[in-house]
Parts: structure tokens; C-alpha cells; sequence
């Protein structure tokens, strides 16, 4: 394939995702250290799938696979002991594969800044919007070799509802 049949260059759209799995589907642990309460989750696996639209027209559907290595959350409680948010990270693999299953791009992902509202008490019950500044990194593989990928999105999420988000 010719350099000039690849997709490449800045999306310009919408970041519409169709999420298969999702971190609820790997519940957090609770751990107690030192009487600070972490969330932790270890080796998890879920994706999506979108379309990449870039600035010259073309169209690329992609599906990815986030290969969840550590998400870790600590409790924040108010001055009377209370639960009353959630701040953490995830960081882990990420793959990116053309509709027909050919690995695009391979690297890392971050989800670097992770708050939630909690309703104060010890069942840390979450309330209001979820807000995850999330980026994804690569480099090229097979034909996409030489090239890089970068994403950045922050999401956002209210009650059980599907994330939304905006690239940047």
C-alpha cells in the first residue's frame, strides 16, 4: 500500500464511540491502608468502536482494545469523616485495528485525572457527573508503521448513562 492510500493527518469530528465492556464491568476492589480507602482494579479488558474523520474527507472505522493494567482510586472524605469524592488513574495497553482486524497502531492509554462526587456514605455511593480526561497513545504497526497516534478526550458521564466526550 502507497503512502498516499493511508489515513492520515487530524480528525476533525465528533468522537462517537460504541463501547463493548466497560469498567463497571470490573467492579473495584475496596482496600483500607493506614485508614485512607483505595478503589483498585487490576488487568481488565473492554473497547469500542468509531469512525476517525479526518480534515481531507476520508473515513477510517476503527474498533480498540483498552487492556486495563491498574486503576486506582482513593477516597476523599469531608472535615467530619464522610465520604464526599472519588479522585484517581487508570493506565494500561491500548490496540487500534481496522474493521477488517488489522492491528493499526499499539500503545498505552492514561486516564490521568478520574473525580467523582460521592453521596457521603460507606457504600460510596457516586452522584452527579463523572469526569475522565482520558488519552490514548501509539506508534504504527504494519502498514501504519513511521506514523504515530495520539488522542485526547475527556469524558464525562451522569448515573449509568453511556460517556460522552469531545477530542481535542
Amino acid at each position: 500500500m502507497s503512502h498516499r492510500s493511508l489515513h492520515y493527518g487530524k480528525c476533525n469530528a465528533r468522537w462517537c464511540v460504541h463501547l463493548r465492556g466497560h469498567h463497571a464491568d470490573y467492579p473495584l476492589v475496596r482496600e483500607e491502608h493506614g485508614g485512607v480507602t483505595y478503589l483498585v482494579n487490576r488487568d481488565y479488558e473492554f473497547g469500542y468502536e468509531t469512525i476517525l474523520r479526518f480534515t481531507s474527507g476520508a473515513e477510517l472505522p476503527v474498533t480498540a482494545k483498552l487492556v486495563g493494567e491498574l486503576h486506582q482510586q482513593v477516597v476523599i472524605r469531608d472535615a467530619r469523616g464522610r465520604p464526599a469524592r472519588l479522585s484517581g488513574y487508570v493506565q494500561g495497553r491500548v490496540e487500534i485495528s481496522d474493521a477488517q482486524g488489522r492491528l493499526l497502531f499499539r500503545g498505552r492509554y492514561y486516564d490521568s485525572r478520574t473525580v467523582q462526587s460521592l453521596a457521603g456514605d460507606e457504600t460510596l455511593t457516586a452522584t452527579g457527573q463523572r469526569v475522565v480526561d482520558h488519552w490514548e497513545n501509539g506508534f504504527g504497526e504494519g502498514r501504519y508503521a513511521g506514523h504515530a497516534f495520539a488522542l485526547g478526550v475527556q469524558l464525562t458521564r451522569e448515573g449509568d448513562a453511556p460517556g460522552r466526550g469531545q477530542i481535542d
